[in-house]
Order: structure tokens, then sequence, then C-alpha cells
């Protein structure tokens, strides 16, 4: 390959990375810790063209930036193998859910999708859907906790105890997040169909994930607010908590949703962040701001409640 080649690759590369949603594992953190341990990893979505082969990209990931997780939006076996002794997230299709309510096709799906790379690529992870609440699908909101539960049976029938099954939720499950100690789910969905997934992660040691998009819910008044730009911050007088920033209050929303059912004990991984990089050179920009001062901004401080646990 020359060094002309070499460096198209780079630039093609860098530029499939700033459209990647990034994504935050937030480990366990007692309330009175000063500081968290985040780790980064990226959201690795294949719908779309003039993608570079998976074997490119993980090669690409692995020598040129410090990202050492990854998730992915079904359980395709290239990616599973290029992303071999990475750490990796796996997602069940929405479509699969409702046969996976059943054992035997939960056993069926992670003998296919999990145990043939199980040993070789360090398979953390496994993501029942995305945002099915969002859905509105009643058919796949029946379906998710059994889902959940059967491939939780399964994994450990097939001997693997390890692999956490989880499934993440878009914002859309709270009704009242903009000060973040009022935050509650939907009334529809708390008691009937939340508790009882808290509850599963409660027994499961497992996290509960949220997909909060500052982008969402930014005004041209709040957009420094959004982007960790200085600003004068939004104060939670219940608190006394003054936040700088949208992604913090966000979480500290969710936090305050589960600690009303009873679950503010509970792990919480951000599944899925960012800003949109498609369109003119202004969104590339903004876009460019948000990952880099949100990577720096979790690398070395917490959610101001510090309680995401």
């Amino acid at each position: 390959m020359t060094t002309i080649e070499s460096q198209l690759i780079t630039k093609k590369m860098a530029k499939l990375l700033l459209r990647l949603p990034i994504f935050y594992i937030i480990f366990p953190l007692s309330l009175h810790q000063p500081t968290a341990s985040y780790s980064i990893g990226i959201n690795y979505g294949t719908v779309a063209d003039n993608l570079s082969p998976p074997s490119q990209v993980a090669a690409f990931i692995k020598s040129q930036t410090t990202v050492d997780k990854v998730k992915i939006f079904d359980s395709n076996p290239d990616i599973l193998c290029a992303f071999a002794n990475s750490s990796i997230a796996v997602t069940v299709a929405d479509g699969d859910i409702p046969s996976i309510a059943k054992l035997p096709a939960a056993q069926s799906w992670i003998s296919r999708n999990i145990l043939p790379f199980y040993l070789q690529t360090q398979i953390r992870r496994i993501a029942v859907g995305n945002e099915i609440i969002a859905t509105a699908d009643k058919t796949l909101i029946a379906h998710l906790l059994p889902a959940m539960k059967l491939l939780r049976s399964a994994l450990h029938l097939a001997g693997i105890t390890n692999v956490q099954v989880s499934t993440p939720h878009s914002l859309g499950i709270l009704s009242t997040s903009d000060v973040p100690s009022s935050g509650r789910f939907r009334p529809t969905f708390d008691r009937v169909i939340l508790a009882p997934i808290l509850e599963f992660h409660r027994q499961t040691k497992s996290p509960f994930m949220v997909c909060p998009y500052p982008f969402f819910g930014f005004t041209d008044q709040t957009l420094n607010y959004a982007l960790f730009k200085p600003n004068g911050g939004v104060l939670d007088k219940s608190t006394g908590l003054n936040y700088t920033n949208m992604l913090d209050a966000q979480l500290d929303a969710v936090h305050s949703a589960m600690k009303r059912l009873g679950y503010g004990d509970m792990d919480i991984v951000l599944a899925e962040t960012g800003w949109p990089s498609a369109g003119d050179r202004v969104r590339q920009v903004l876009a460019w701001t948000m990952r880099r001062r949100i990577m720096g901004t979790l690398l070395g401080t917490s959610a101001p409640e510090k309680a995401l646990r």
C-alpha cells in the first residue's frame, strides 16, 4: 500500500468515527465517591453505503484510537470475528424478540450468534432490541422482558455466566426531565413495564441502558449547554446542583425516575449519544465539538449527582 493510499484510508476511517455514536460504560459508583470510572466505546452501525469492511474498521480502531469497546446493532459474524480480543455488545434484532421469548428459540439464537465467537471475541453484553418501548409496538414490548429472561437462561444453560443481558431505552420513557430531580417515567410505562425490567437488572446485576441525545433537546438559547461549552448552567433548586451540560442533567433525570420506583442503586450504562454530522460544515463542526468535549468531560469528571451506578 502506498503512503497516499494509507492516508486516504485513515481520513475515511476518521470520517466514519465522526458519524459513529459514542457510548460509555459507566461502572459502579458510590454516592460519596469523588470520581467515577468510565470506559468509552462506539456504536458500529451498518445501515449505510460505501462502508469499509469490518476488518479494516476494526484494525483502524485498534491501532489509531483508544476505543476498546464496541456495540453492534445486530450479530453480524464478520464484525464479531473482526473485533476478536475486543469487548463487544451484540444486539438482538427487534424482529427476533417475539420468537426468542421461548426457551428453545433463545437457545438456538445463543448457539448461532454467541457460542461460535465467545472464546475469541469478548462478548460482554447482549442488547435485546433497541429502544423498543419507543416503537409503541405492543407485541415487541410485551415480549421484551420474557426474551431478556430466556436469553439469560439460555446463556447459563450453555455454561456462559459472564455475559449481561439488557435493552437500550430512549429518553421517551420519561414524562418529566427538565429539572433532573423531578425526573419520572411515563405513567403508562413505570410500574407495568419498567419496574419489572429494573427488577430483572437488580436480580441479574446487569445495567439499565439509556440513549440520551442533547441534540434532540437543545434550542438556540441552550446550544452551549448541549455542547458542553461555557454557560451559566441550570440550577436544580431541589438539590442545589448546578448543571453545566445537558447530558449530565438527562442522566440524573433518569436516575431520579429510577429512584422513584425504588431502584436508585442500579447501574446505568449510557448506551448511545452523539450529534449528527451529515450535511453542511456547521453540523460537522458541532458533531466534532460534541464528541471532543463529551469525551474530555467524562474521562475527567462524573455527573453532578454522582449517582450513575
